[in-house]
């Protein structure tokens, strides 16, 4: 078995190195979008695999291997966000690892192994861990149970406990090249790749996210709106755009901000390079306290964007005030 992607045969060759000792507490590191979570997922079954390969990678057929292919494997563990049922009686997913779930964990570690090899708990993403729940799994991560593995997976380590990231060894996948970048996405079927790469700051998974979905056709049409604030009527385009999913309207307009800014700041376009001209136009005129204050509630809804908020309402709120970013009496 291979690593799930090219860009992570050199960590997928550290960690089979290590196969016969391997960490008990391992953190794979990086941002969003380089497959952290599939690389995560093909270490645990090697560990688990019965019949391993001479490099120590998975068999792919032994029992065990079916096992964790198909979800049921006794040995393995994935800890992660679970949709929860709100009073009302919506189903949501969670925000957070509660420390229910990380309980159940410790107690999972503290049984004997069915297949007599070793147990597995794959923790992804650990950034989401409430502070409750990640105090009761670090008491088991300072002295873990013999043959038990912890895989911790994180795009923002820095949330992680300083005492979890201690005991951890630490791997960090960084983003692949941008030419092998693009030829992967090329190789998946994407004929345009700059616009989703730059969308992603460089990360392929998420680009393919981008080009396979809807996303890039609702983005162009919120975009061409905002590259001309003087036209933009906040009712009107509030009721319009207010079936937009909130996720992608975070994404758009966070990347459409952090631009803005960029360019004001004699930068240039890192994410909406095919608007290029209309923020280079634009940064100039902005009011650069109003704008910094847009991106700050910008990247604070980002903790909101489940919320049962009037989401035409919201928006409207939103472009009010990008609007007045722009207005000649507000510049200073």
């Amino acid at each position: 078995m291979s690593a799930p992607y090219p860009w992570l045969d050199a960590a997928w060759r550290r960690l089979l190195a290590t196969r016969a000792r391997p960490a008990q507490a391992l953190l794979l590191a990086g941002p969003r979008g380089v497959g952290k979570g599939a690389l995560a997922r093909v270490w645990a079954q090697a560990l688990l695999c019965e019949a391993p390969a001479a490099d120590g990678a998975a068999c792919g057929v032994c029992p065990a291997c079916h096992w964790f292919e198909t979800g049921a494997h006794p040995d393995f563990l994935h800890l992660t966000l679970q949709e929860k049922t709100t009073k009302e009686g919506e189903t949501r997913m969670a925000t957070a690892i509660e420390v229910e779930q990380a309980r159940a964990a410790v107690d999972f570690v503290q049984l004997s192994t069915y297949r007599a090899g070793h147990r597995v708990v794959l923790v992804d993403p650990a950034d989401s861990l409430n502070l409750a729940a990640a105090n009761a799994l670090l008491k088991v991560l300072e002295e873990p149970p013999l043959n038990t593995v912890f895989v911790l997976v994180s795009d923002q380590p820095r949330r992680l406990l300083p005492t979890i990231r201690s005991r951890c060894t630490r791997i960090d996948i960084g983003l692949p090249p941008a030419d092998a970048a693009a030829a992967w996405l090329a190789e998946q079927g994407v004929d345009e790749v700059d616009t989703p790469l730059a969308l992603s700051g460089g990360a392929p998974l998420d680009a393919l996210q981008w080009a396979e979905g809807e996303d890039l056709e609702v983005r162009q049409g919120v975009l061409e709106g905002l590259a001309q604030p003087g036209r933009l009527d906040p009712v009107t385009q509030g009721e319009r755009w207010k079936t937009v999913s909130p996720v992608t309207w975070h994404n758009v307009a966070s990347k459409w901000l952090g631009d803005l800014l960029a360019v004001r700041l004699q930068g240039s376009a890192q994410f909406n390079r095919d608007f290029a001209a209309a923020l280079t136009k634009l940064g100039p005129q902005a009011n650069l306290p109003r704008l910094l204050a847009l991106a700050r509630a910008q990247a604070n809804e980002g903790r909101t964007l489940t919320h049962p908020l009037n989401r035409a309402l919201q928006l409207q709120a939103w472009l009010v005030r990008y609007r007045n970013v722009f207005e000649e009496e507000n510049r200073s």
